[in-house]
């Protein structure tokens, strides 16, 4: 069970990231290729790619998504979720600040505990 709600949380997030068909991303293989077992960490490989491509081309040559970067490149949830990801509100984001936000709410365990790792608790 498990297994299958990972699945289905990581083809919501492959869509999140704008690729329409998310199915076809982890399900159709190429003609020919050789396929491999979907097993967690297999998965979380493949969204970590998928969404450093998508942050490396909404940030352009810089490095650091603005705002109206997000926007431009159609990353709505990165929009919406703006000033919550941008936790040193410094008025962009850094690819890992995106991804301890995505990896905060994944069901995939190894992905929850490197946010976790993040976490910097401030007494």
């Amino acid at each position: 069970m498990a297994i299958s709600r990972t699945i289905i949380i990581a083809l919501l997030f492959t869509v999140t990231a704008g690729y329409g068909h998310a199915g076809d991303r982890v399900w159709d293989p190429e003609p020919g290729a050789k396929t491999q077992k979907q097993d967690a960490a297999s998965i979380q490989k493949l969204l970590d790619k998928e969404l450093r491509a998508k942050f490396d081309a909404a940030a352009k040559s810089n490095h650091l998504l603005t705002a109206k970067g997000a926007k431009d490149a159609g990353w709505g949830v990165i929009v919406d979720h703006y000033d919550e990801i941008d936790r040193d509100s410094d008025g962009y984001l850094t690819f890992d600040e995106v991804q301890t936000f995505f990896d905060a709410r994944s069901p995939l365990a190894t992905a929850r505990a490197r946010a976790a790792a993040k976490v910097q608790v401030v007494e």
